[in-house]
């Protein structure tokens, strides 16, 4: 029983809108897969030939994904338009075929890439590249074509995507993982919308299903019962977003039972779906706020580094110094790496303080966990990190400077044994912790410790006049936040700094020092002149060991003789 409309420019427009044409093109693109799953289940069974698991998807994988999207989308407004022209177009068919070979193109690459392995091959991904394909050769070849061809499948093919660049990393510089999350669940919220309407509309257009049966019993053809040929997308989409949203306004209904039925599924499924996405939301918020997250790169990222230790955890000032070096506003955007940190504790404090600063928001993400735990590893993607830096806290007590060596090389200790090709760099509090790295099997020559900037600091003095004032300004700054010491320890440190930021010179003391001891030059220099003797280098002729001055000292002018003091 059908209803004339004013929508359906003419009769071959219901005479293509009948179920037994959908059905016919759902057989071929289901029956299209069911052979690619069989082809696939048999070539995995008798091949040895395994894939190589690539280390990052490389920019043809995000070139793909994101013509995929463009694809998709436009499939979803070829399905629009044909609903609204209600009738086949050679020309959107034209369409459908440019898109399905790029969409053949994609599911061959995607199953070749994995030796056509059957688990890659049962997948939405292949299902929904597969199914276009099908659904289009139908149309060219079938001779029974129809204008109600449910590309708009495609939409869930999109959040598919989407998700996969995500993964990539690719919005990961221009919005924070809550904002992508937030923005994936409001492109959800539009692809099922827009499916739940679009299946609305057909079994509207296509009504109810009336077997025709012969005086045997037998069924000898399949016609249509009440369909509502005027309804529209727009209509079904107002439909979807009013019952959803539970307001119900109560003025429009389904039609036709197949409706009716769907109606009550889509009620259940879609207030589950949304419901569950405000809690996924609110809890990524708690996950990040509490280091659970997970890190993935930018892919405008050339590199990426971990950063765990004793610094770490207290969010000292060492870790606000190493992060302004390295994260410096003169270095080019694209060089600068992604910091991951990484710390067995909630964020204290200090940490939350450089979480929120500029540089925090921009480059660092933190991920609670150790370096013990696997999991936590692959959350902070480990495994693709380009180096490591175990950074001690400079900040801490005298009596707990051997505890927190051990702990610093302890971490780096369970990093390197977890991945054994990473890079990993120390910053150590004494000197002789580098015996206790090189016992822990780790190489001396990657430790670094805050003993060897004051020597270094010393004799590069003598080249820089100037240098002791600059260092010693940023070593009181990385040693910590001197406010917090108790207020007896004060004048000490005061002290300290003030004789530390004195400039070291090199200068020649003339031929009267000549066989004066060293002491009492010293007494004698520091008597005339105030200054303090630090260091003595003679010269050749008077039993110097000759050659370029040793480190501290700087070059002796032309013809000059005698000892040289610094």
């Amino acid at each position: 029983m059908m209803s004339d409309s004013s929508l359906m420019p003419s009769a071959e427009s219901y005479e293509e809108a009948r179920w037994s044409r959908v059905l016919t093109q759902q057989a071929v693109a289901f029956s299209a897969f069911g052979a690619t799953l069989i082809l696939t289940r048999l070539w995995t069974s008798f091949t040895s030939t395994k894939y190589l698991r690539r280390r990052h998807k490389n920019r043809v994988d995000t070139v793909l994904a994101l013509t995929d999207i463009v694809c998709s989308t436009a499939s979803m407004c070829v399905f629009v338009a044909q609903s609204v022209i209600r009738e086949y177009s050679v020309s959107l068919t034209a369409v459908e075929v440019l898109l399905s070979l790029f969409y053949l193109v994609a599911a061959t690459r995607r199953l070749w890439l994995k030796n056509f392995d059957f688990a890659v091959a049962f997948t939405f991904s292949t299902f929904f590249d597969v199914y276009a394909v099908s659904v289009v050769s139908h149309q060219l070849f079938s001779g029974q074509p129809t204008w109600l061809t449910p590309t708009f499948m495609r939409s869930l093919s999109v959040l598919i995507r989407y998700e996969e660049v995500m993964k990539m990393g690719l919005w990961a510089s221009y919005a924070g993982e809550v904002k992508q999350r937030l923005g994936l669940s409001i492109l959800r919220f539009a692809c099922v919308t827009f499916f739940y309407a679009c299946v609305g509309f057909c079994l509207e257009i296509l009504g109810d299903i009336e077997f025709e049966i012969d005086g045997a019993g037998a069924i000898t053809g399949i016609s249509e019962a009440n369909p509502n040929y005027d309804t529209t997308v727009l209509l079904q989409l107002y439909f979807v977003v009013v019952t959803l949203s539970t307001v119900g306004y109560g003025d429009m209904s389904p039609m036709t039972t197949l409706h009716k039925v769907f109606a009550i599924l889509m009620i259940v499924s879609g207030v589950a779906f949304f419901s569950s996405e405000v809690s996924a939301i609110v809890a990524l918020k708690d996950e990040i706020d509490s280091g659970r997250g997970q890190y993935r790169r930018s892919r405008f990222r050339n590199a990426h580094i971990i950063v765990l230790g004793g610094a770490v955890t207290s969010g000292s000032a060492t870790l606000q110094i190493f992060l302004e070096e390295l994260l410096h506003p003169s270095r080019p955007n694209s060089s600068l790496p992604d910091v991951v940190l990484m710390s067995e504790e909630e964020p204290g404090t200090g940490l939350r303080r450089v979480l929120t600063s500029a540089l925090g928001q921009a480059h660092v993400k933190f991920i609670r966990g150790s370096p013990m735990d696997q999991a936590d590893l692959a959350r902070a993607d480990a495994a693709n990190a380009d180096m490591a830096f175990v950074l001690g806290n400079l900040s801490v007590r005298d009596h707990l400077t051997e505890a927190e060596d051990e702990d610093t090389i302890l971490r780096a200790s369970l990093l390197q044994r977890q991945l054994p090709g990473l890079p990993v760099r120390l910053l150590l509090l004494r000197s002789w912790a580098k015996e206790m790295a090189r016992t822990a099997g780790i190489n001396p020559l990657s430790c670094l410790t805050s003993g060897v900037l004051n020597h270094c600091r010393t004799a590069l003095a003598v080249r820089c006049p100037g240098l002791p004032v600059l260092l010693t300004t940023m070593y009181s700054k990385l040693a910590g936040d001197w406010s917090q010491l108790p207020s007896s320890m004060m004048p000490w440190v005061r002290e300290y700094f003030t004789s530390m930021r004195h400039d070291v010179y090199g200068a020649q003391i003339g031929a009267a020092f000549d066989g004066v001891p060293f002491l009492e030059a010293a007494a004698r220099i520091y008597k005339e002149h105030d200054v303090n003797l630090l260091a003595v280098q003679s010269s050749p002729e008077n039993g110097g060991g000759g050659g370029p001055p040793r480190p501290g000292a700087g070059p002796a002018p032309p013809g000059a003789g005698g000892p040289r003091g610094a």
